[in-house]
């Protein structure tokens, strides 16, 4: 179900466009937060304003303490009776979701709007909730360390990998393969830790099949599986299509990370997971 939902919620952000409109209104320093998606949470937390926590989705489950807090629904279905109870002087969400920030309005319930469709979105996110929070010093810090971290992987002096990155569907069974495209969070990365995307067109993401894997001939292939075990043999299931570089050369990689599909502060360690598999690889 996790992983499920991982997959679902990654489309979601995906497919959001354009600029967020700012509708962010709470009065005063919020000591009471409830939180309507897994990536808000976690910058909460990392942010030191865990305390401050008074409801979040069925989702929430990183870090340990988040599984602990009442919750409120999830991924669109979310309890408004329980958001009402809990008494929240600050609701943050996606700025996608207008039937909650309509329905919050309604309520009277001050709401702040986020968005996680690239780097800059993230950490424009924590600086925003930071100040929004009482917690920009931490904000501060926090951002400064992710962006020494990126600072890491700035490289340009060596010939690149072509990558497919694949994410939720069937991709064992080579039926569903769901693809990264260039106008994504998960395409910065990959260009950040030195590979490029042998999916180009401009789109969040693609459904391909596997004559479009052998067209494109991808050195390695990345697959995200949030929430399973690493298998003995990743290549096991790309057997079929034998003749591409990355099954013939065995450099197939599977990450089973929850953060790997949750765009939180978290992204940075998806830039470290895709810096070390480009590695092994050079």
């Amino acid at each position: 179900m996790i992983k499920r939902f991982l997959f679902l919620f990654t489309l979601l952000l995906l497919a959001g466009c354009g600029k967020a409109p700012e509708r962010a209104r709470p009065a005063s320093t919020p000591q009471r937060i409830i939180s309507l998606a897994p990536d808000i949470t976690e910058i909460i937390y990392a942010l030191g304003l865990g305390d401050k926590l008074v409801g979040a989705t069925t989702y929430c489950t990183y870090p340990e303490a988040a599984a602990k807090i009442p919750r409120v629904g999830g991924f669109g279905q979310f309890n408004f009776e329980a958001i009402v109870s809990l008494k929240p002087d600050l609701v943050i969400l996606h700025w996608k979701y207008e039937a909650e920030k309509a329905r919050l309005d309604s309520l009277d319930i001050p709401y702040l709007e986020t968005r996680t469709e690239y780097m800059e979105d993230i950490i424009s996110s924590i600086q925003k909730v930071g100040k929004a929070c009482g917690a920009s010093t931490e904000a501060k810090a926090l951002i400064n360390d992710i962006n020494t971290r990126i600072s890491n992987h700035r490289k340009t002096d060596h010939e690149r990998a072509r990558v497919l990155v694949t994410f939720g569907g069937d991709a064992a069974a080579l039926e569903q393969i769901y693809a990264f495209g260039a106008d994504c969070l998960h395409n910065e990365l990959l260009e950040l830790a030195g590979g490029t995307n042998v999916v180009r067109n401009q789109l969040s993401f693609s459904t391909l099949s596997k004559e479009a894997v052998i067209r494109l001939n991808p050195d390695v292939i990345i697959q995200l599986a949030p929430g399973t075990e690493v298998p003995e043999d990743p290549s096991k299931p790309w057997k079929e299509l034998s003749g591409i570089s990355a099954v013939k050369n065995n450099r197939i990689y599977v990450l089973t990370g929850d953060h790997t599909c949750i765009p939180g502060p978290r992204f940075i360690q998806i830039l470290e997971d895709f810096a070390e598999v480009l590695q092994n690889n050079e």
